[in-house]
């Protein structure tokens, strides 16, 4: 019973390709060149209205891959 239970159940726990240290950093979207073209200050009034809202669950990845982007067209205007 012991040797089907640690057979069984801790090697449920088991990994093949373990990676430590390493933080995934999401994809660097690329700055649109057309479209959408907001002003630094658009930019960052959606941002602080975004960081009072609340999201359900189903929403929440979305909503963080919305602000990631925002946040690097925002950043863009401090490099140009």
């Amino acid at each position: 019973m012991l040797n089907w239970i640690k057979n069984n159940l801790v090697m449920a726990f088991t990994a093949n390709n373990v990676q430590t240290n390493k933080r995934e950093e999401p994809q660097k979207a690329p700055l649109p060149t057309s479209g959408l073209d907001l002003t630094k200050e658009e930019t960052e009034t959606l941002l602080l209205t975004i960081k009072e809202m609340t999201f359900k669950g189903e929403h929440v990845e979305k909503v963080y891959n919305l602000v990631y982007k925002l946040q690097q067209y925002y950043v863009s205007f401090n490099r140009q």
